[in-house]
């Protein structure tokens, strides 16, 4: 691995690895075909490190970005895949859930060059069993695969837009942490309780600050403040002339207050 390449990643402070023994049928296999072919784009990038080095900085925080690079390298439905499409609609599913999961984990982890291999693995097999289900990742809408806390760039992008969508999207993250913290045996090293974290981090980071001003009708405070509770239906007519005569002063300095238009 080139220097160049190494030097956008943290150093690795531990050996690396999935340590999940129980596998889906066929994931072996897809993983060595997606292992593949993420050598095959690093390869590429290391070849032209400055056209590349941009997408790849990009591609450690985002997904979408990271779809774009390895589309932007090498043509995935030129892939042999047939061993897919021999499983069950089921087992794909939950397949392509895995491989959901392990992009989400490497990305909430320090993005190391060992880190970054595994997540491109897993987006290049999440992408292969998306071409054989038909499950393709929908621009611009903020639907999602089933039981899915992940959003691509595009969503993403929506809900930054639509702060009020934001905001409900934020409360239903927070609603499924609630429900899954009352769980019995619940533990926080979890995966789903972990791309709940990561889904919640990247939702809150969307908010844009609003602040609220109320403006303050200083005239109705001083007509309050002069009427002070008078019964105006049995005030004697000199009182009545000397309120009225305040109440005009009032709205004249009111007028006053106001700065004129500057000419055009």
């Amino acid at each position: 691995m080139s220097e160049n390449l190494t030097n956008l990643f943290n150093e690795n402070t531990a050996a690396e690895g999935s340590t999940n023994a129980r596998s889906l049928a066929g994931t072996a296999q897809l993983t060595s075909v997606a292992t593949s072919l993420t050598n095959d784009v690093l390869k590429a990038v290391e070849s032209d490190f400055e056209c590349y080095k941009d997408k790849v900085a990009a591609s450690k925080a985002d997904h979408g970005a990271m779809d774009t690079l390895i589309a932007s390298v090498i043509n995935l439905n030129e892939t042999d895949v047939e061993f897919l499409k021999e499983l069950d609609e089921s087992v794909l599913e939950s397949m392509l859930k895995s491989q959901q999961s392990k992009r989400s984990r490497s990305k909430s982890k320090a993005m190391t060059m060992d880190n970054y291999r595994n997540m491109m693995t897993a987006a290049i097999a999440e992408n292969l069993i998306r071409l054989v289900t038909g499950h393709t990742k929908t621009v611009g809408s903020s639907r999602r695969f089933s039981g899915s806390v992940e959003y691509t760039a595009e969503q993403l992008e929506e809900l930054a837009i639509d702060q009020e969508k934001l905001r409900k999207e934020i409360r239903n993250v927070q609603s499924k942490k609630s429900i899954m913290k009352s769980k019995e045996g619940f533990n926080e090293d979890d995966e789903r309780w972990q791309q709940l974290l990561v889904a919640e981090s990247q939702l809150k980071g969307l908010r844009t600050e609003t602040t609220k001003i109320v403006q303050v009708d200083e005239t109705k405070n001083k007509l309050t403040e002069l009427l002070g509770g008078k019964d105006i239906h049995s005030m004697k007519p000199a009182e009545a002339k000397k309120l009225l005569e305040q109440i005009t002063g009032l709205a004249a300095n009111e007028e006053t207050d106001e700065e004129p238009e500057a000419a055009e």
